[in-house]
């Protein structure tokens, strides 16, 4: 038996990859929903819906990436200023977690269907500030350099 197309092949394997792709994002999502929900219930937050946590998500994502350009700017700045190296690591710490801060206050005040501590807020910004600064693989060669 001859084939007819290669190119049948090619959208079969495109098929499976994107598929395969699809499948790894969406199980990172849910455990990251998930394990968010988990970080919720021990901190002791109300939430009307599972709705309103998506929507406070979806807006901690978009405020922080907004705050994230002004972050990255302020430690742009100050690892020009030839600060000492402990000064520096721990101004650019505080700068993100702040900003973290503000962008999870933010998004607090615009869902209704959620109630967010200062003290969960806090926390939270602490936890994604370690989560990213563990994800960079040059968090601390670009802060010491």
């Amino acid at each position: 038996m001859k084939r007819k197309s290669r190119g049948m092949d090619r959208l079969i394997a495109f098929i499976i990859v994107g598929a395969m792709v699809l499948i790894i994002l969406a199980i990172l999502m849910v455990s990251y929903f998930f394990g968010f929900i988990g970080f919720l219930k021990v901190m002791g937050v109300e939430y009307e819906s599972y709705w309103a946590i998506c929507l406070f998500l979806f807006l901690i994502f978009v405020f922080g990436s907004i705050t994230e350009l002004f972050s990255k700017v302020l430690i742009f700045l100050m690892k020009n200023a030839r600060l000492n190296r402990v000064l520096f690591i721990t101004s650019a710490a505080f700068v993100d977690i702040f900003f973290t801060f503000l962008s999870v206050y933010i998004a607090d005040l615009l869902v209704s269907g959620i109630t967010v501590s200062i003290l969960a807020v806090t926390l939270l910004s602490v936890l994604f500030f370690l989560m990213e600064s563990a994800l960079d693989s040059e968090f601390l060669r670009k802060k010491t350099s």
